[in-house]
């Protein structure tokens, strides 16, 4: 390496370290370690894993780790274009062929899903028919029991128990060091700013992303800093981390509920919906800045079936979206084979079931980024945004983003593991649900009908 080129690869970690890491807009994605050649590790904290070069020059960081970085943005029209030939029709949910409600016909693998199997059932007809050689997926319990790291897994009974979500930031792009190296095909699940890094980098050509021939991921709305763990812990009687033998964030029937087995035998469990009591106190700041719900660069998505029938019937329903003629196609394949069962959705079906959420992103996350700009605080760019967003949402955000910071604070987050949680739980479901019906008609409003914009000033590779 050249003395040039050497410098050119420690600015890059400095600049990324400047204008990402130290401005709190890092989403935890092991991109740049990925690529780092084993240079920067990623290192957890209370404000997630973030990356710490190993050497002072960082030499091996390349240009591309800056320009796939997605705490500074990802430019979603130009992905848009380059992998759909074109703009989403809807911005809500990007780019789409079709849309399902579907689960599983293997009825082990519906189960061990978070919602109805598909995303780990797909893994293993992509495996077991010669599609991949492997697939990027997570290996919970490593490499401490309350934690998960990314795999390549090369068998189907690891792919099975890859299963379930996991609602704490993993760097699974960090598996890019690795992937360089694999000697095959492979598929990738992630998050959707793990998503658009890896298609940043296939895009602009990089060896080990273009290895990666189906990227499937699911819905994401909120994800939590692992204190959230920490916290339920002391509220039942001051347990660590340590203590911990298994942790299943979706176990059991669908909808699921926390899990967590100590060491001791003792098993801890939360109904989902009760445990989301901590989402107030441990929302990570990139949740709030993230424009992208319904992972919108993929070639399937995958979410929850949130209706109430659905909800009653149980066994676990999702919302499966076929973005690319691939993924139609191999959807298509496995439901003639009797391995998924998939029927047709309308738009109107699929927007309704997480209308909150698609607000909170596709608006929210907008007007947090104009309120952080107007105190001089940097923000990611991604290349649109909302024509317009009415005065009344605005201050409806204000009242959010107000619980959302008081819940931030030492205090509130000090008293909240003082309640018990037999009454913090239920008491938390009862005011979503009443905050969701007040808020519904201000947030549903407009919202389908909204248009988006796109950014001349974001039109560069970067």
């Amino acid at each position: 390496m050249t003395e040039s080129t050497r410098s050119e690869s420690s600015d890059v970690y400095r600049r990324l370290r400047n204008e990402v890491v130290e401005r709190g807009l890092c989403t935890h994605c092991g991109t740049c370690a990925g690529l780092s050649g084993g240079n920067i590790d990623m290192v957890r904290g209370g404000s997630g894993p973030l990356p710490v070069s190993q050497r002072d020059d960082s030499s091996s960081l390349t240009e591309l780790a800056y320009q796939a970085c997605p705490g500074l943005g990802i430019n979603y029209p130009q992905l848009f274009r380059w992998l759909f030939d074109g703009l989403p029709h809807n911005w809500l949910i990007g780019a789409y062929r079709q849309i399902f409600l579907g689960h599983s016909l293997i009825p082990r693998i519906r189960r061990c899903g978070s919602s109805g199997g598909v995303i780990t059932q797909t893994l293993l007809y992509l495996l077991e028919n010669d599609l991949i050689d492997a697939a990027i997926v997570l290996q919970h319990g490593s490499p401490e029991a309350w934690l998960s790291t990314p795999m390549i897994a090369r068998t189907a009974e690891e792919i099975e128990a890859a299963a379930q979500s996991v609602y704490v930031p993993v760097p699974v792009n960090t598996i890019l060091a690795e992937v360089e190296s694999f000697d095959g095909r492979l598929a990738y699940v992630g998050l959707p700013d793990q998503v658009a890094a890896i298609r940043q980098l296939q895009r602009l050509g990089h060896a080990g992303a273009k290895k990666i021939e189906y990227v499937i991921g699911p819905y994401v709305g909120t994800i939590m800093y692992l204190d959230a763990i920490r916290s339920y812990l002391r509220s039942k009687c001051a347990k660590r981390l340590e203590d911990i033998a298994e942790l299943r964030y979706r176990e059991g029937e669908w909808p699921g509920y926390l899990q967590i087995k100590l060491k001791s035998g003792e098993i801890l469990r939360e109904n989902k919906f009760y445990y989301n009591y901590l989402i107030p106190f441990y929302l990570t700041k990139s949740t709030l800045l993230s424009v992208d719900f319904t992972n919108e660069l993929t070639d399937i998505s995958v979410g929850d079936a949130w209706n109430p029938q659905l909800e009653e019937r149980g066994g676990g329903f999702s919302v499966v979206m076929a973005r690319t003629e691939q993924g139609s196609r191999l959807l298509k394949e496995m439901k003639d084979r009797g391995l998924l069962a998939l029927d047709e959705l309308s738009l109107d079906a699929a927007l309704a079931m997480h209308g909150h959420m698609l607000d909170f992103k596709k608006r929210g996350a907008f007007i947090r980024m104009a309120w952080l700009r107007r105190f001089g605080r940097a923000v990611p760019q991604f290349g649109y945004a909302p024509e317009h967003i009415s005065v009344v949402r605005k201050f409806v955000e204000i009242f959010i983003s107000g619980i959302l910071l008081t819940g931030h604070s030492r205090l509130a987050r000090y008293l909240v593991e003082r309640i018990p949680l037999k009454l913090i739980g239920p008491l938390f479901d009862v005011l979503r649900k009443a905050w969701k019906r007040i808020s519904k008609p201000t947030k549903r409003s407009g919202l389908r009908t909204m248009t988006f914009r796109i950014d001349p000033s974001t039109q560069s590779d970067r």
